[in-house]
């Protein structure tokens, strides 16, 4: 039995109604994902937006427009305007750095052209503690940074140690105002996934055997990345990518079924049937945006192993290639195929709702 509470906002009248149901089940799949990791620094959820949702995207959106009309405010100091219009990326993984080259690209090629008092002021800088895009291979990375430094961005290794309204800290002591603070340092266990009383994996996720299952509670699942590899499986806790998840979702679906023609589709009943052969994962590569026209595709199944890699705008043809091919429907394929013919011609439009 699952305990669920629907939580049904009224904006008229401000207030929040919880109304608490049951939903039983005879085979359970845990897949609730992750959510950011600020590893406890003081400041970065009241202050930084997160980079996960549609709703994280709107906010920035809306972030970002109206820095732009706030900076053009009369009688507003030189300060001001540069903080205002100071956007900051913590994180230098494929999310960071895609979001800072497209940021950066449109800053040049729509903001400029609208905004034309904000050129000296505006720019873009990225955060990493370590080197970014550090899974990728050597000659990737520094092709990176050179295309984002092309493309106007600024990267800046260092710890944030503490956020403030308007201004972080770095570990040594150096402050940085901004105006929109994007924090992207990958993902952990929610703090749903940590409160159930199941076994965890290293990371704090939910334990599974290597056919996916929850040890020691029978017909519970779990995939994507709420779940991991229970160390006595001798296997390595699996990455937070779309991929792992998608190929798990495709195994499991495979695997109930299976159980399910087999006569143990029941609560209970599939304890004596065989599992089956163990979900084995492996990696198809990476690849990430750059900027304008280019991308990195690293088709190596590790970082240590060889393989195919390589850069630039045929690169970053493959790229939008392989995320129509992961959008769900013909007519979504349509709509995105469309919204970035439209794009390329007229630009993004930067009214604010």
């Amino acid at each position: 039995m699952v305990h669920c509470e629907a939580i049904v906002e009224d904006r008229i009248k401000d207030r929040v109604s919880n109304w608490p149901f049951k939903v039983a089940y005879d085979k359970l799949v845990i897949a609730t994902g992750a959510q950011a990791v600020t590893f406890g620094i003081k400041g970065v959820e009241e202050n930084a937006i997160f980079l996960r949702e549609v709703a994280h995207a709107r906010d920035i959106r809306s972030r970002l427009l109206y820095n732009l009309m706030a900076s053009d405010t009369p009688g507003i100091t030189e300060e001001e305007k540069s903080r205002l219009l100071h956007c900051v990326v913590v994180g230098g993984g494929p999310t960071g750095v895609e979001f800072s080259g497209e940021l950066s690209d449109f800053i040049h090629r729509d903001v400029y052209f609208k905004y034309s008092h904000v050129k000296n002021y505006i720019h873009v800088t990225l955060i990493e503690a370590n080197e970014i895009l550090s899974s990728f291979d050597m000659r990737l990375r520094e092709y990176a940074v050179r295309q984002l430094t092309k493309a106007g961005v600024r990267l800046v290794r260092g710890v944030v140690k503490d956020v403030e309204p308007g201004k972080l800290v770095l570990s040594d002591g150096s402050v940085v105002p901004y105006g929109l603070l994007v924090w992207s340092t990958g993902v952990g266990a929610s703090k749903f996934v940590r409160s159930l009383q199941l076994e965890k994996s290293p990371g704090g996720r939910i334990g599974v055997d290597e056919w996916l299952q929850v040890p020691g509670v029978e017909d519970v699942y779990s995939i994507g990345d709420c779940s991991g590899y229970l160390p006595k499986t001798g296997k390595h806790v699996l990455p937070a990518l779309a991929q792992v998840a998608e190929r798990q979702g495709k195994y499991l679906a495979k695997t109930l079924n299976g159980i399910a023609k087999a006569g143990g589709g029941r609560a209970g009943s599939a304890s004596d049937l065989p599992k089956g052969d163990p979900f084995e994962y492996h990696h198809l590569g990476s690849m990430a945006s750059v900027g304008r026209f280019k991308a990195l595709v690293d088709l190596r199944e590790s970082k240590e192993s060889k393989g195919v890699s390589w850069a630039g705008f045929v690169s970053w043809l493959v790229w939008r290639s392989a995320y129509l091919t992961r959008v769900m429907s013909w007519r979504n394929r349509f709509y995105v195929a469309t919204n970035w013919a439209t794009t390329f011609v007229f630009g993004r439009d930067i009214s604010r709702l």
